[in-house]
């Protein structure tokens, strides 16, 4: 059994018996007239010295407010120069962290506030009134959480007018899984884990530190690794909130940016924009891109390195649970170039075995099935939710992920386990039918799902977005994926052609809401 799991090579670093906020602090002393972050929207910039001071203002003001060792805070504000000051005050204080994204739904936000229970809340003052309301409704809330609002309020306190102990597996956050198939979850993440997960991330050879850029608000785990990588290596980071394709370049260009971490959905905006308006930027600074929250279709990934020829572009795979686990090593140029449907290699420390989705034994190289990982850095678990069915009984986290490894043990991510489906006697994987609508030449988008059948179980049908100035007849798609498609994955359950296809901020498809509006909206289905 020993040898179908499979490794990373062991890490050569000894760890970090620090926390976050404390590793910090101590390269804030060291950098204090370093820049730490510009804001890409307004191009105003912070030194580490600036944002240390902050955040101690800050931490001794939520002292006075009663905030203790242990306590939540949870931060529901835009990606800005604010966004980084409450989580450092709330860890220097020894209290935990949580973070909902201001554009989610009043409903999801209830559900967040209610699942983690917080004491205090940093709220952008536009996303006010929404929290007050999500707050008030919220009837799993033990205690009232008191708002501070990063802006101007005349109603309630505001950061700027309140202007450490370490543990090594103290939970020090509560950041939130993706939610695309049931509701998020609040998973834990340690000291430990934040910063040996950003080493091995640096120590990959995927980044280059200079001028780090991330999309990402701290409610996804990769604000905090990219954060972690910025900190460890004395860059700046480079963050904002509507950032569009042309203007991420023209911030390339002018910071010499050197690293990304941006969503596939992000990705459809750059190479929607021609190679005129793209040559107008120097991006030769751009030493790696990655691409996370989805996986990227291999023609959208050959079409980026092709825009981008001066950068490495690669997926990389985690979750909120493991945060990341695999990545490429730039330095074998083969591999980069041949397996470019791959996550890369498995970190220093994690360990990868694919499951037979029946029997749950290991499978070897090739061989499709349920990812499951193990590495010092996972989960300990979910807040107030059991966690004992999310590990197998060697100790292995379970992805729900579909996927394998090949001869040479890099990685490949075919598809939620969740989102596979049965037509009749046959299993339908709908990301089979999503690359061969995208092989179309006018198709841009596209995203797979079942419709129940009472015959059949199950038919697969679709919702497609095309390219710009592409007309097309849902029929024509159709006949083209039947010349295709096996039997099972045929589109019996119809297509509709939209504007666009509902996403999670990381780019994921969110099939939930997909469903019902296709079951809404039958016309033009075939």
């Amino acid at each position: 059994m020993k040898e179908l799991v499979i490794q990373g090579p062991k890490s050569n670093h000894k760890p970090i018996l620090k926390g976050f906020a404390e590793y910090f602090f101590e390269k804030a002393a060291e950098l204090k007239d370093r820049i730490f972050q510009i804001d890409g929207d307004t191009e105003k910039s912070e030194t580490y010295g600036q944002v240390k001071a902050r955040s101690i203002k800050l931490a001794l003001a939520m002292k006075s407010l009663d905030f203790k060792p242990r306590d939540v805070a949870l931060v529901c504000c835009k990606n800005n120069l604010d966004n980084i000051i409450p989580i450092l005050g709330t860890l220097y204080l020894g209290g935990c962290v949580s973070s909902a994204d201001p554009r989610l739904s009043l409903d999801d936000i209830k559900y967040f506030i209610g699942l983690v229970r917080p004491k205090l809340m940093f709220v952008d003052q536009d996303s006010v009134n929404t929290v007050e309301k999500a707050l008030c409704e919220s009837t799993s809330c033990e205690s009232t959480a008191r708002l501070v609002v990063m802006g101007n309020s005349d109603k309630y306190p505001t950061m700027k007018s309140i202007e450490n102990q370490f543990y090594e597996n103290e939970k020090t956050f509560i950041m939130f899984s993706s939610g695309t198939t049931s509701s998020p979850k609040g998973v834990y993440i340690s000291n430990k884990s934040a910063m040996n997960a950003a080493i091995y991330t640096f120590e990959c050879g995927s980044v280059k530190p200079g001028m780090i850029m991330h999309f990402a608000s701290f409610y996804w785990v990769s604000a905090l690794i990219c954060t972690s990588v910025c900190v460890l290596t004395g860059s700046t980071k480079i963050i904002g909130s509507n950032i569009s394709a042309e203007k991420y370049l023209y911030l390339t260009d002018k910071y010499k940016i050197t690293y990304t971490f941006m969503s596939n959905n992000f990705t459809h905006s750059i190479t929607s924009l021609s190679q005129e308006t793209i040559d107008k930027y120097d991006t030769s600074s751009l030493y790696s891109l990655l691409i996370g929250g989805a996986p990227v279709n291999p023609s959208q990934m050959s079409k980026l390195r092709r825009l981008l020829p001066h950068t490495k572009v690669s997926m990389g795979y985690g979750s909120t649970e493991t945060i990341f686990i695999s990545c490429f090593d730039f330095k074998n140029r083969e591999a980069y170039e041949t397996k470019i449907g791959s996550s890369g290699k498995l970190l220093a420390d994690v360990q990868l075995k694919i499951a037979d989705l029946e029997t749950g034994k290991p499978l070897g190289p090739n061989q499709e099935g349920e990812i499951r990982i193990k590495s010092p850095y996972v989960t300990s678990g979910y807040h107030h939710l059991d966690k004992t069915d999310i590990f197998d009984e060697d100790g292995f986290i379970k992805m729900g992920d579909l996927g394998y490894y090949d001869d040479d043990h890099y990685i490949y991510v075919t598809d939620r386990i969740k989102e596979i489906f049965k037509y009749q006697n046959g299993q339908v994987t709908p990301s089979i039918i999503e690359n061969t609508l995208l092989s179309h030449p006018a198709v841009e988008e596209a995203a797979a799902f079942d419709i129940p059948h009472r015959v059949d179980d199950n038919h697969p049908a679709a919702l497609v977005v095309l390219k710009p100035d592409q007309s097309l007849e849902a029929k024509e798609l159709i006949d083209f994926t039947d010349q295709h498609l096996t039997d099972s994955h045929r589109l019996r359950g119809g297509v509709i052609i939209v504007n666009s296809i509902p996403r999670t901020p990381s780019g994921k498809v969110q099939r939930r809401i997909l469903k019902d509006f296709f079951g809404k909206n039958p016309d033009p289905r075939v």
